[in-house]
């Protein structure tokens, strides 16, 4: 699944009107504060969730061309509310792109639905033709690909969420062990200790690489382990995995949870990344860098370009190193008029910034677009 353009106007009063943006597969979303960028991630995972989900149903506009599965496709999505109801779909375009040729797969609005050229009888207005159809050959890999879009947003509970003690459930342990499904793992709604403990069972190379990860930007940390947790004084009737660390000069094992919020966030960061679908996510990370120290900081853009990967990065950051180490082509500089934000790719920078990592960055934060961000 990749995004490679990108739209939407939301609905509520107030929110933003995002001007196309095209996206590569590493985007750094840099602008001054208020430009939205947060709000950028937040509409185009909502905007999925809307795709694939009953009852996520929000109010805007969303124009989105991607690729998954080798194929492309143009989604358009225009929803409203009458005075006293829920939000519901007013207009609704799918597109299959192949060489250079449309097709058009769905066409809806209020009184018709025309799905591959016949007309459906009318089905829910409060949900998305993907969501309808999701069964549908023709619809099937939309659906996929949408569904397979991660946000992280750690200004909320993810990170204490993620450390919980959880029982993995035997039969998503059966079914990996029999058809050693990836991609489970990514829907599987397991935590973090959950996920490591499936991936040292079945995945060893992967958990080894996380682990490695881990341990070279912590180096203070001797061993990592997937415990029981009975370990910890913690009984259960079933499986519950705790991952657990020592520290040189002590024997004793760290739960998950009594780790530093930087040192879960970059375990969860790792984890994310080596578990995304096979055939490529979207992953959408905003600021990841806030309370993290400068060796925490530093692995991020590394491990991007390390990572043998398909999926597709998105992320937002304020941070000199960030921004330094992200190459100028694979900026998106945010400026807002207004309630319309307006885009600067960084294809259009890259021939009149510096190839310095350093001297690229001041002329970003001296650029008019950038530091005029909000007027």
């Amino acid at each position: 699944m990749r995004i490679l353009s990108y739209e939407s106007h939301s609905g509520t009063a107030g929110d933003l009107h995002f001007a196309r943006i095209e996206f590569g597969k590493l985007n750094l979303i840099v602008g001054d504060t208020g430009t939205g960028k947060t709000r950028l991630l937040n509409t185009i995972f909502n905007g999925a969730k809307l795709a694939v989900r009953k009852g996520e149903f929000y109010r805007g506009s969303w124009d989105m061309t991607f690729e998954h599965d080798e194929k492309r496709y143009r989604w358009y999505i225009e929803t409203g509310v009458d005075e006293g109801e829920d939000a519901r779909v007013i207009n609704e375009r799918i597109l299959r792109i192949q060489d250079g040729q449309e097709k058009v797969i769905v066409e809806r609005d209020t009184d018709s639905f025309v799905f591959d050229g016949k007309e459906l009888p009318k089905l829910e207005p409060r949900e998305s033709s993907i969501s309808l159809l999701q069964e549908e050959d023709l619809i099937k890999p939309m659906y996929e690909g949408l569904s397979a879009i991660m946000r992280r947003n750690f200004s909320g509970p993810d990170l204490t969420k993620e450390a919980l003690s959880q029982v993995v459930p035997q039969k998503l342990l059966r079914k990996i062990q029999r058809t050693e499904d990836f991609n489970k793992l990514f829907s599987s709604g397991l935590n973090l200790s959950g996920k490591l403990y499936i991936l040292s069972l079945h995945f060893e190379s992967i958990y080894k690489q996380i682990c490695s990860q881990f341990m070279s930007i912590f180096p203070f940390v001797t061993q990592v382990k997937v415990l029981d947790a009975e370990h910890f004084g913690v009984e259960s009737a079933g499986i519950v995995p705790v991952f657990a660390l020592k520290e040189k000069h002590s024997d004793d094992w760290i739960p998950v949870t009594e780790f530093s919020a930087g040192m879960r966030k970059v375990l969860l960061i790792l984890t994310d990344i080596f578990t995304l679908p096979v055939d490529g996510g979207v992953y959408l990370l905003d600021e990841y860098e806030n309370s993290l120290g400068i060796n925490a900081i530093n692995f991020f853009p590394s491990v991007l370009f390390e990572v043998d990967s398909p999926s597709q990065f998105i992320l937002t950051s304020h941070h000199p190193y960030i921004i330094g180490n992200v190459p100028v082509k694979n900026w998106i500089v945010f400026h807002r008029k207004g309630a319309n934000v307006l885009v600067k790719q960084g294809k259009e920078l890259q021939n009149r910034f510096s190839k310095s990592k350093q001297q690229a960055f001041i002329q970003l934060i001296n650029d008019p677009f950038y530091t005029e961000g909000v007027e």
